[in-house]
């Protein structure tokens, strides 16, 4: 027997209507294949058949009692007990380093994962993947994928066969604007999209 515990990007999605899912399947299909998805919600045999033919792993959670919590960690609070007293005291996370920069584009076929805030002087070439817990700036053009959880994305536009993933959400391209200086933000679950 070999264990091995390994770390995966999970989508959770909620069913509510079934059109509504196969419409943002169909639509985000190349960008879903590459989670594993947690299904919420009646999973009936066709649309079974769409997730099985486009080989995607999945897993009913409608019985389960998973518990989605938030882990982000960007501010580190302890307590310290004195004689006299006892105060929490926040302290930014021990990194030696505090910006991962790549004067470079990403290649295709490379795949970064930085817990570091990411500027990339150059394009994010089709087939490169770029995952970030922080915020990312990108000189470029995304044409491979991109995720991004931190507070920001300031990015140069999507290519025809870039995706981005912001905060959870996937991006639609018609939104964004090429050759334009435009950052990404979310205030109460609405994503905010403005020139820079």
């Amino acid at each position: 027997m070999i264990v091995k515990q390994k770390n995966l990007r999970v989508f959770y999605i909620s069913i509510k209507e079934k059109k509504d899912f196969i419409e943002y399947f169909e639509k985000n299909k190349m960008i879903l294949i590459e989670y594993f998805l947690l299904i919420d919600g009646n999973i009936d045999k066709n649309i079974e058949k769409i997730l099985n033919d486009a080989k995607v792993c999945y897993k009913n959670i409608s019985m389960c009692s998973l518990k989605f919590l938030n882990t982000k960690k960007e501010i580190v609070s302890k307590v310290i007990k004195t004689d006299l007293e006892e105060k929490e005291i926040f302290e930014e996370p021990n990194l030696q380093e505090k910006l991962k920069i790549f004067e470079r584009p990403i290649r295709s076929g490379e795949e970064v994962n930085e817990e570091l805030p990411v500027v990339v002087f150059g394009h994010v070439n089709s087939g490169g993947k770029l995952f970030c817990t922080q915020s990312v700036s990108i000189y470029g053009i995304i044409d491979g994928l991109v995720q991004c959880d931190g507070e920001f994305i300031v990015l140069n536009g999507l290519g025809t066969r870039g995706n981005l993933i912001f905060n959870g959400e996937i991006i639609d391209r018609e939104l964004l604007q090429n050759n334009v200086s435009q950052k990404i933000t979310v205030n109460n679950s609405a994503i905010k999209i403005e020139e820079v």
